[in-house]
């Protein structure tokens, strides 16, 4: 058996104990991945879910612990506000990258990242585990011999965000750049790149809403594709005190309207594809994906390699730069370009306190 692929992680919070570390156990378990190393600011979670997972090594310093370790692979999974050169550099010592979005805030930054990852020729994969969803496969499947006219999706979350960095605009962007971004890179699995967007936000005032949240309450958005296919995605962040949260996702075809959710199918309200009662996990079937890719050294076998991903990070970016203007239609292809960008600190231009004060 061909030894097992050595794994270093940047950032073992909360993505890492709950999604990634556990996907991937059943693969150490067989021999085909190892947890080598784990790098975190915090020294105590490091040591402690290295104890839990039986890693060998624990570093403060990414860097320190690329330059040491023998790795094949790294997952990059740190908040988006706190990514500096570690991407970069793991691609210069060619080492196959898994990173967490969103990739970053800073659509220059992760141009250049794309870049360095593409020029290294290795393995790349982000976290949009939402692809690996059979279900969403079906989807694709189905698709590809009907005419889409138009998605809708409707994300109303309720409760409160459960980390500081979510809770903050100028730290995560909002919640449609922090966690409606899946269903936006999801669409694009399904109907191709993003070409435009429009959107409306309804602004949070001072001491509206659970501290420290300073996040817009509501994200109307409008996407045209490169295909002319028209979106229209809600989110909202109302229903704090509440827990009757809904999440719709709706594909217009000609004679056709589809329903997807993680467990189920639906075409014309006729159930086409339903999950096994023990069906595989999508960050589990993700975790397989990545491991297998990088034994193949074939940058092509993940379904979200770094690269044509960043249309999904200018989507989301984008729409907070269109409602920072009111509306203004913008076309990604400037927003890639850095011709206009979205501003951290808008919400503390409408009152909202920032983060330092």
């Amino acid at each position: 058996m061909a030894a097992p692929v050595r794994l270093g992680f940047i950032g073992v919070g909360f993505i890492t104990q709950r999604a990634h570390l556990p996907a991937l156990q059943p693969l150490v378990e067989a021999g085909e991945a190892e947890f080598t190393a784990f790098c975190d600011l915090n020294e105590e979670t490091g040591k402690e879910q290295a104890a839990a997972f039986g890693a060998r090594a624990v570093y403060t310093d990414h860097e320190r612990m690329l330059e040491r370790e023998a790795l094949d692979a790294v997952y990059v999974n740190l908040p988006p506000t706190l990514h500096t050169d570690q991407v970069k550099l793991a691609a210069e010592r060619g080492l196959h990258l898994f990173v967490e979005k969103p990739v970053s805030l800073d659509l220059a930054q992760a141009v250049e990242f794309a870049a360095a990852i593409e020029k290294a020729g290795v393995v790349s994969q982000v976290g949009f585990n939402s692809r690996y969803c059979p279900s969403s496969a079906v989807v694709r499947e189905r698709l590809a011999s009907l005419t889409p006219r138009h998605v809708q999706v409707q994300l109303l979350y309720s409760g409160s965000p459960i980390r500081w960095w979510t809770s903050r605009y100028e730290e995560c962007g909002g919640s449609f750049v922090e966690n409606t971004i899946h269903m936006v890179d999801l669409v694009r699995y399904w109907l191709g790149d993003i070409a435009q967007v429009s959107a409306f936000y309804h602004w949070r005032e001072p001491g509206m809403g659970p501290e420290p949240m300073n996040l817009p309450h509501a994200y109307d958005v409008n996407y045209r594709f490169d295909s002319g296919v028209t979106g229209s995605f809600t989110t909202s962040r109302v229903l704090t005190n509440v827990q009757a949260g809904r999440r719709e996702v709706l594909v217009v075809c000609d004679d056709a309207l589809i329903e997807w959710s993680a467990a189920r199918v639906v075409e014309n309200g006729e159930t086409v594809w339903e999950e096994e009662a023990e069906g595989r996990a999508s960050f589990g079937l993700q975790a397989e994906a990545f491991v297998a890719a990088v034994r193949a050294g074939d940058p092509s076998a993940t379904l979200s390699p770094y690269g044509p991903s960043l249309n999904s990070l200018a989507a989301v970016l984008g729409a907070n730069a269109s409602a920072e203007r009111d509306g203004e239609r913008l076309a990604l292809e400037d927003v890639v370009s850095g011709a206009v960008a979205w501003n951290p600190r808008f919400a503390a231009a409408h009152g909202v306190p920032a983060l330092e004060e």
